[in-house]
């Protein structure tokens, strides 16, 4: 079966090791692997991946343009890794976000991941809507954390019901990761399923049989994307979780790389 990983991360070589590092302490989960796109490569060798997605998160307003010259670089001559563009809230303060979205559309670059937990928003913040109109306007795709985060586990800035509001926005493609919200996979089940966004399945390989398929059967097929969180998660991990359901073949291809493919523009 051929799989896009929708969710995935690496980092620039001189400081992979200290990020996996210092991340992987701060919300004391595993890494897998080394933190760099060659050590990428080996595991979607190994799990069978066909394309991944690289998700990068500006941890910092400061952050967003050098990341994104390096993101529209990395495409050049990458073709087993997209990388997606970075946004940050506080953006507004050293730049345009409307100009950079817009820059990142010009080359080539089609989404951007925001991360609620790590860059201190609410997804339905007002303040927000100079980057959703601006996503909207150019096809960019939102990739939201959503749920809960280990780093952060004592305040959710991304819960279904302020993501509910971000829904209601016209024309943006949006995906929710974590299959909808990390841990608050009832709420999600009750009022996000069947919403017009996508739902990933990143560093879901622990969520329930019962769980998942009541939310694949409400959402819809159409609306699953195969994801990760590598180096978090596996993505051998997640395709056993989604094995053991016992979907048809057809559902499965839309989640492992259908979906993917009509969302990003791409062909395997």
């Amino acid at each position: 079966m051929k799989i896009i990983d929708i969710h995935t991360h690496f980092f620039p070589d001189s400081i992979a090791p200290s990020t996996v590092k210092m991340l992987s302490e701060k919300a004391n989960i595993k890494v897998w692997g080394e933190g760099t796109a060659v050590s990428m490569r080996e595991y979607m060798k190994l799990d069978g991946i066909n394309i991944s997605v690289n998700a990068p998160v500006a941890t910092k307003k400061e952050q967003v343009r050098g990341i994104n010259k390096r993101m529209v670089e990395f495409n050049k001559t990458s073709k087993d890794i997209i990388g997606f563009g970075a946004m940050h809230p506080l953006y507004r303060e050293t730049g345009n976000p409307a100009e950079e979205i817009a820059y990142l559309a010009a080359n080539g670059i089609s989404g951007i991941k925001l991360h609620p937990e790590y860059q201190t928003f609410y997804p339905d913040d007002p303040s927000m809507k100079v980057i959703y109109e601006a996503c909207a306007k150019n096809n960019i795709i939102i990739l939201f954390h959503a749920g809960v985060d280990f780093a952060y586990p004592d305040l959710v800035h991304a819960t279904p019901a302020r993501l509910l509001e971000v829904t209601k926005i016209p024309g943006l493609k949006m995906i929710f990761a974590h299959t909808g919200s990390y841990q608050m996979w009832e709420e999600v089940h009750e009022i996000l399923a069947g919403k017009d966004v996508y739902f990933d399945t990143s560093y879901s390989a622990e969520i329930s049989a019962n769980i998942m398929k009541k939310i694949i059967i409400k959402h819809g097929s159409d609306k699953m994307l195969f994801g990760s969180d590598f180096p978090w998660m596996r993505a051998r991990q997640v395709s056993d979780m989604l094995e053991a359901l016992g979907l048809d073949n057809e559902t499965k291809e839309k989640i492992y790389y259908r979906n993917a493919e009509k969302l990003l523009n791409i062909k395997l």
